[in-house]
């Protein structure tokens, strides 16, 4: 393989300041231009409407959520954001307190893990009946 083609090139020196002349082709008198003002505005006036739609859907979702769980009664069934199923027992400031199923355990969560009514809990029939009459 011929590896001559990467080899190294002597760069000649810049030239000084004194000596400097404009490159062919160019206007000797005009500098760089500097960016207009409507350029540098564009882009805030296609973000800030996006934000403020970001900001008011965030808004409308916290209120729903809040009132979502401030409906919530003591012995609803309710789901929490990580997943657990369970009764409500109480709810107070900050802390909700489920009782899980079938074991009972009370768990104590902040009021804002709560992610509201189970429906699917709601509409199923209670199988314990069920199971007791089995055995």
């Amino acid at each position: 393989m011929n590896f001559g083609v990467f080899a190294f090139q002597a760069v000649p020196d810049a030239p000084h300041a004194e000596t400097a002349q404009p490159a062919p082709g160019s206007d000797p008198g005009s500098a760089a231009a500097p960016p207009s003002t409507f350029g540098l505005i564009t882009p805030l006036l296609i973000l800030i409407p996006f934000i403020a739609i970001l900001f008011f859907q965030n808004r409308s979702q916290q209120k729903k959520q809040e009132a979502n769980i401030s409906s919530l009664k003591k012995g609803d069934r309710v789901i929490t954001q990580s997943g657990l199923v369970g009764r409500l027992v109480s709810i107070e400031g900050r802390y909700a307190e489920l009782q899980l199923p079938p074991s009972g355990t009370k768990v104590t969560i902040l009021r804002s893990g709560l992610l509201g009514r189970d429906a699917e809990g709601e509409s199923a029939p209670n199988d314990s009946g069920a199971d007791k009459s089995k055995s």
